[in-house]
């Protein structure tokens, strides 16, 4: 039971494959060319689609070699006998060929030869299955062609435009393109000549401006040598006259302390005069005193006289009554002689003190006049003192805003020969750059003048003279002056 039931269940198997494996053939042959060959290249059957393809019927291949399908050349060469020793093999070979229709109508297709095996994996038969490109295999041959028509103009193209380049490049700029270039190659063509016209009129404006160039590079040249040297003198000036500033701010200094300590010394004058005139003041107040003590001791002197004088007189009177005595009067005689002796000698002392007495007042009269005038010339100097103490003072504060002055002025001078210090290096710097610039331009000159911009054979090495208009070069000249210089004359720097 179980093995019948197997059986049936493997027939059906095998029907059910046999049949889709003849509807894959039927998908295959609706869909491509197919013909069958024994391993000598016989055709043994061929569908439709490949009878079609190449124009036969079934009875006018069958039976006959795959060779009528091929060049009689390509059939006798080795490698179409290569081909078959592969198929042979047992090697399917696939690729597209080129075939030979009825009446030798040109067939492309795209196949692919397989080997038919048996059981025991040995070649059998060979089936190929194919389909027509011919139409894109034309198509791509026509492409090809215009394609090779493209080239052939391209290179036409090129080489006009190598000749152009060519003569470009050797600085030939009249090169033109004379060939007559079809199509969007014709642009090409008026557009190199439009071009080498343009650069050919661009390098001659160069060449003169070149010239114009060189022109202003010399004068820049000249100008900076011209102040380079005048900034050297003017740095060595300043750097002079810094040093002797320095000198003269030190003497300003110096002077400025004296005045400051002459100021003070007048000051201490001024006070010391002050002091002087008040000892002065005092002493005429002194004096004054003095003369009055001396008037009132010539009034008592002048007491004292008058008391001398009674007081001899009484002694007179007295000696006059003794005497009248007698002898009883005797001693108050003596006495009275002696009363008068003492009075004549106070009298006459009396006298003499006057005498000294008038005379100090005399003297002591003319010392408080002298004292007097004294304090009077004291009061003047002190004045005077006050005045020299303001003029000092004046001169001490000028001498100390003069020593700032010159001290700010002495800065200002080291400044600006730091400046032109400075200056003079920019200067040493802008003479190189004008010296390079000079060499530029002559190398500029002399490699425009490589170019031919007006039929004339262009210039092979050296130095190229361009000729610039005169107005030009005297306006750069003007420029380059005003420029360096800041006016026209340079002496004014």
């Amino acid at each position: 039971m179980g093995l019948f039931g197997g059986g049936a269940r493997a027939k059906r198997d095998d029907a059910a494959y046999v049949r889709s494996l003849e509807g894959k053939v039927a998908a295959m042959e609706r869909s491509q060319a197919v013909i069958e060959f024994e391993l000598d290249g016989t055709i043994i059957r061929a569908n439709q689609n490949f009878l079609d393809t190449l124009g036969y019927t079934e009875g006018e291949v069958v039976g006959r070699k795959h060779a009528m399908f091929v060049d009689p050349q390509e059939a006798g060469s080795e490698a179409y006998r290569d081909f078959w020793r592969t198929l042979n093999r047992g090697e399917f070979v696939a690729r597209k060929f080129r075939r030979v229709g009825k009446g030798g109508r040109e067939v492309w297709i795209q196949a692919s030869y397989n080997p038919i095996l048996d059981s025991h994996g040995k070649p059998v038969g060979v089936i190929k299955f194919a389909a027509d490109v011919t139409a894109a295999e034309h198509e791509r041959a026509r492409n090809d062609a215009e394609r090779a028509a493209a080239e052939k103009e391209q290179s036409e193209v090129v080489a006009g435009l190598a000749d152009g380049l060519r003569r470009l490049s050797d600085g030939d700029l009249t090169a033109a393109i004379q060939a007559d270039f079809q199509g969007a190659y014709a642009r090409i063509r008026d557009d190199f000549n439009s071009a080498t016209l343009s650069l050919g009129s661009a390098l001659s404006a160069v060449l003169q401006a070149t010239g114009a160039i060189r022109g202003g590079s010399d004068e820049i040249a000249t100008a900076a040598d011209d102040l380079s040297r005048r900034t050297e003198q003017q740095a060595a000036s300043l750097e002079e006259t810094a040093a002797a500033l320095d000198q003269i701010t030190a003497t300003v200094r110096r002077s400025a302390d004296g005045a400051k300590q002459a100021s003070e010394v007048a000051s201490g004058a001024r006070s010391e005069a002050q002091r002087s005139g008040e000892v002065v003041t005092q002493a005429v107040a002194a004096m004054q005193d003095i003369q009055q003590s001396a008037g009132q001791i010539s009034n008592i002197i002048g007491v004292i006289d008058e008391i001398a004088f009674q007081t001899n007189l009484l002694a007179l009177n007295a000696g006059v009554e003794a005497a009248r005595a007698g002898d009883a009067g005797k001693g108050f005689a003596v006495v009275a002689s002696e009363v008068r002796a003492l009075a004549q000698r106070s009298a006459e002392a009396a006298k003499e003190i006057k005498a000294l007495i008038s005379a100090s007042s005399q003297q002591v009269e003319r010392g408080v006049g002298l004292v007097g005038e004294t304090g009077k010339a004291l009061t003047a100097i002190v004045a005077r003192v006050a005045e020299i103490d303001g003029l000092v003072s004046d001169i001490a504060a000028s001498s100390q805003e003069q020593a700032t002055g010159l001290g700010q002025v002495n800065s200002a001078v080291n400044q600006m020969d730091q400046v032109t210090q400075q200056n003079a290096a920019m200067v040493e710097e802008a003479t190189a750059a004008a010296s390079q610039l000079k060499r530029e331009a002559t190398e500029l000159t002399a490699l425009v003048a490589r170019f031919n911009v007006n039929g004339a054979a262009p210039s092979r090495g050296g130095r190229a003279e361009a000729a610039c208009p005169t107005a030009d070069a005297a306006g750069l000249q003007r420029r380059l002056r005003t420029a360096v210089g800041g006016g026209s004359d340079w002496n004014e720097f």
